[in-house]
């Protein structure tokens, strides 16, 4: 069999005209009372194959033909030389199905584990500080509302801190800003975009002395040396924030900041390093970690007694092991 019968539609009206399909010298023909057409094969578009659906051939100016009988045009097909695409060839193969199957999974896997922190890093240093200021202060608002209260602190103690940390702060780093207020979330400490470092006064109070308070506060500058909450939020929300790259659109990102604030939750390789930034700033400026390690064991203790139910998420929750960060404080200086 070389000829099949089809409906044959112009693309300007909704007219169907019944027509002959038939292959001559790598050419499709279409035959019929009032048309007589003859088109390469090579400026056709022909529809997969469907098992209850008719095949669509389509030509260059918008006209197409719908063939019903699917076996005979397969026949016509295989004459003319066409060959549907590989992809084509595995939809209708179990095999090839299981194997594609399997095949994205497998990206999805190696996208997510190693190819989306990449690209987040990547892209967190592409951000112009100016957005970054502007997250800030978003953030900045949503915390002061909702979350933050006045200070109890006296002016002498948060200025006392201030100084002394201001003293051993890099002054090559990037631009900080120091705040302590009262909370609803306990003894805490959490760096923004921007540069801004809040610390709670239950912190402070739970602090054995000023040293541990520098500890803490040297622990957010290295997330903000790092850029670790950019790159955690471009992870987070990678389509909005890179929708924010492409088109300058922060809006998505903005919108998912809060969330990521309130259960934030960092990779352990990034408290790991903000742990080392910490240890080297205060040893290279001739300061105890031990009173920051002391700090570590309150705050555990304080947690345990509050129960699994606690009603304020605690700063240990998204850090490495309490005690493996104890032993870091507390390990001897070369």
């Amino acid at each position: 069999m070389n000829t099949v019968d089809a409906r044959y539609f112009d693309g300007r009206t909704s007219r169907a005209r019944a027509v002959r399909l038939s292959v001559d010298n790598n050419s499709l023909d279409i035959v019929g009372d009032d048309i007589t057409r003859r088109v390469p094969f090579s400026e056709l578009r022909v529809s997969e194959p469907l098992a209850h659906a008719p095949r669509i051939v389509t030509l260059t100016d918008g006209a197409f033909c719908e063939i019903a009988d699917n076996a005979a045009f397969s026949q016509i097909l295989a004459a003319s030389g066409h060959r549907d695409s590989f992809v084509v060839a595995w939809q209708n193969r179990w095999r090839g199905a299981f194997v594609a199957v399997f095949g994205l999974i497998g990206f999805l896997f190696v996208a997510y584990q190693w190819v989306l922190p990449a690209a987040a890093e990547y892209a967190a240093t592409k951000v112009p500080l100016a957005w970054e200021e502007q997250l800030g202060r978003e953030a900045i608002t949503f915390l002061e509302q909702r979350v933050f209260s006045t200070t109890q602190l006296s002016n002498e103690r948060r200025d006392a801190l201030t100084d002394r940390f201001e003293a051993i702060a890099p002054e090559d780093g990037r631009h900080y800003a120091i705040r302590f207020r009262a909370s609803k979330i306990g003894p805490n400490a959490l760096a923004l975009p921007g540069g801004v470092i809040y610390v709670t006064d239950e912190l402070v109070e739970l602090a054995p002395d000023d040293d541990a308070v520098l500890g803490v506060l040297a622990h957010e500058l290295g997330h903000i040396e790092r850029r670790h909450l950019m790159r955690r939020l471009f992870a987070s929300a990678a389509v909005g924030a890179a929708a924010a790259v492409l088109f300058g659109d922060v809006s998505t990102v903005l919108a998912a900041l809060p969330a990521i604030l309130i259960d934030l939750d960092y990779s352990r390789a990034m408290e790991r390093e903000a742990d080392l930034y910490a240890v080297d700033l205060l040893r290279a400026n001739g300061i105890s970690t031990g009173s920051l390690a002391t700090l570590f064991e309150r705050m555990q203790k304080a947690h345990d007694k509050r129960g699994p139910k606690s009603d304020w998420p605690t700063y240990l929750s998204t850090h490495p092991p309490t005690p493996e960060r104890i032993e870091l404080f507390r390990k001897p200086a070369n």
